[in-house]
């Protein structure tokens, strides 16, 4: 498999540029990407210390370093570009051309997309992941009145990362109840969950990635039996089904991926 040293470069937290490349590297599966994250780069010094590294690299391996940069200062972003690399600017490939269309400079201001410029939005992000972690694995069912979705599903199918993502990302009042053995010993909806209908998004998994998962933290209880997991798996399924809940199988999937399925099919809307 080929090989390729590869750099993410910003002038901040690099998140954005980190998320683009791994997007784009993700295309092409025949090579292996050995990826560094380099942030903060902000000063001259740092940066003519880094072209020094990336210099020696590209020597050594015979071989261009591929650098996807987010930088916000020319001279910055200019030392490295003249370095022995291949340089990907992530902002000048579409700064350039919204200015053009929009006959506006930008602000080229460093960390616009990850700061806390509304303190207002930041709160209400915070309170949406505090939300989540309060009526996280069924506590504070209470609470549900407030929800904007409520997922459930049998224990490790991926409720709390997917409620978080859904809090941290775009602000998503997300709680989750567990689907546990007494809920599943018929096909009706627990008695928690029923005023809550119309927010419920069901996940489901794989049984036998669920046993995978589970045998990973509890190797020998019955929790984590085959014969558990295939009968919880069927059972909230079947809850699904009876009461009409939409659901997603999350086996293949990422938190992303889900995150986006439960936005798109229950017609949410991003709220930060």
């Amino acid at each position: 498999m080929q090989k390729r040293t590869t750099f993410v470069i910003s002038d901040r937290t690099g998140l954005t540029a980190e998320a683009l490349c791994h997007s784009l590297l993700s295309q092409f599966p025949s090579v292996q990407f050995d990826i560094e994250n380099l942030p903060f780069i902000d000063t001259l010094e740092k940066a003519q210390d880094l072209v020094t590294t990336l210099n020696t690299l590209a020597e050594q391996n015979n071989q261009k370093p591929l650098v996807f940069a987010t930088l916000v200062n020319d001279d910055i972003r200019k030392i490295i570009a003249d370095g022995n690399v291949v340089f990907f600017d992530l902002f000048d490939t579409f700064i350039d051309p919204l200015e053009k269309e929009l006959n506006i400079e930008s602000s080229h201001s460093v960390g616009k997309s990850h700061g806390v410029l509304d303190f207002a939005q930041y709160s209400a992000r915070m309170s949406a992941v505090n939300f989540a972690m309060t009526t996280d694995d069924g506590m504070e069912t209470d609470h549900y009145a407030r929800a904007d979705v409520v997922v459930i599903g049998a224990s490790r199918s991926g409720k709390t990362p997917t409620c978080l993502y859904l809090s941290l990302q775009f602000g998503i009042f997300a709680a989750n109840y567990p689907l546990t053995a007494p809920d599943l010993e018929n096909t009706e909806m627990p008695d928690a969950l029923e005023p809550y209908r119309n927010k419920l998004f069901g996940l489901t998994i794989d049984p036998y990635r669920l046993q995978q998962i589970r045998q990973a933290r509890f190797s020998g209880d019955t929790y984590a039996s085959a014969q558990t997991c295939q009968f919880e798996v069927a059972q909230t399924e079947a809850i699904y089904r009876a009461a009409g809940v939409p659901y997603v199988n999350t086996t293949k999937k990422s938190v992303e991926e889900i995150g986006a399925y439960i936005l798109h099919k229950a017609s949410l809307r991003r709220k930060i």
